[in-house]
């Protein structure tokens, strides 16, 4: 199948004209970075399927035409971290219903009684099964995050954003060897089938470390205001 999104180079087609994938993906960054920091609550949070795509929309309109709606085709993508292979992603039919269910199953969770490391993993494989169903024709994992960060900070375990972004890409050292998986890659891993046995653990353990980070403005300023009191 024809895919309708890209140029005939392979390059998303996009608002910029920008003909190259290399350059395509340096302004996406720039741009989704800016958008990604600024997302706010000043969409309607009831965490639904509309939700999902005004975060999409509010971060991509400047790129992509098609900010904020469903692909309509399927795709694969070759993963690192299983060699060569692609996860079965949502039919371009059911994303609608998939994300709707992925949603209300996240929604239903009671968080509250939840230890850290239970409320990381449990957060981590909800999360990941959202992400699997990819809505969009690219922009899946920073749309996630970001619903994630609105999503954690109203329900009481604010993420660190920075962490997590600084995280975002895969890191290599000189000789091109991988020296520290992406967030997209432990998004991957997590989202595999059963009989694939996934690994959530390691987006856990990125998003344990992102709740941490994220109490620490608080314990700072109560210790601040703890001082201030004293004197």
């Amino acid at each position: 199948m024809k895919d309708p999104y890209i140029l005939e180079n392979g390059t998303l087609k996009n608002l910029l004209g920008i003909e190259n994938e290399e350059e395509l993906e340096r302004a996406e960054a720039d741009i989704g970075f800016v958008k990604l920091i600024n997302v706010s609550s000043q969409f309607s949070l009831n965490f639904d399927e509309k939700f999902f795509r005004d975060i999409h929309k509010h971060i991509f309109s400047d790129i992509y035409e098609w900010a904020g709606e469903y692909r309509t085709i399927p795709v694969y993508k070759e993963e690192v971290v299983i060699p060569g292979l692609s996860l079965e992603y949502g039919q371009p039919d059911k994303i609608e219903a998939d994300l709707k269910k992925k949603l209300q199953i996240l929604n239903s969770t009671d968080w509250k009684e939840m230890g850290l490391d239970e409320l990381s993993l449990q957060f981590a494989k909800k999360l990941a099964a959202i992400w699997r169903v990819h809505p969009f024709r690219d922009g899946n994992t920073r749309t996630t995050l970001a619903f994630a960060d609105i999503y954690s900070r109203m329900h009481g375990f604010p993420l660190n954003m920075e962490y997590l972004l600084d995280n975002l890409v895969r890191k290599t050292d000189d000789h091109g060897k991988i020296t520290q998986y992406s967030i997209r890659d432990y998004f991957v891993l997590a989202a595999l089938d059963d009989k694939d046995y996934p690994e959530p653990e390691h987006l856990a353990l990125a998003f344990k470390n992102a709740i941490k980070k994220g109490f620490l403005p608080k314990l700072n300023e109560s210790k601040e205001k703890d001082t201030g009191e004293l004197r």
